[in-house]
């Protein structure tokens, strides 16, 4: 089976399908921790909250906030941005590769964030098949075509 590499390599195990939607669980390399989500739309809010944890890949547009507090920049600018690179040198990361989910499983290195999107690979573990997405929208449907 091919492999991708990378420090922000998730696995998203889909369990079940319907009507072009699916539902499973989020995993990565770095922590035990199983997220679920029941939809698409679920899947990627919860991919841009772990890249955002993350600080990486590191988004190019940030949402605007003109309610923002002194103590909120304050801690902002305290906090580093790359938390990832940090995590990774401390943390062994541990073999995802063995895990599947109920209906497919994929793995995604989303190499940058730009254009109000995602740029990366994708890796349908079943088939074996590697996939370049541009878009968010390309990796969805990517992971459609895969499942059917």
């Amino acid at each position: 089976m091919g492999k991708l590499n990378g420090i922000n390599l998730v696995g998203i195990l889909v369990d079940k399908t319907r009507d072009h939607d699916f539902s499973g669980t989020i995993i990565n390399q770095y922590d035990d921790r199983r997220i679920e989500f029941d939809s698409c739309m679920g899947m990627l809010n919860e991919l841009e909250m772990i890249y955002d944890e993350w600080g990486f890949p590191e988004a190019a547009e940030r949402t605007r906030s003109f309610t923002m507090h002194r103590s909120d920049l304050e801690s902002w600018e305290k906090n580093p941005e790359k938390k990832l690179t940090h995590i990774a040198a401390e943390t062994k990361p541990r073999d995802i590769s063995q895990e599947r989910g109920k209906a497919a499983t994929f793995f995604v290195l989303t190499e940058m964030r730009q254009h109000s999107s995602w740029q990366g690979l994708v890796l349908h573990a079943e088939s074996d098949e590697r996939s370049r997405f541009n878009s968010v929208l390309d990796l969805l449907f990517l992971m459609d075509e895969a499942i059917k």
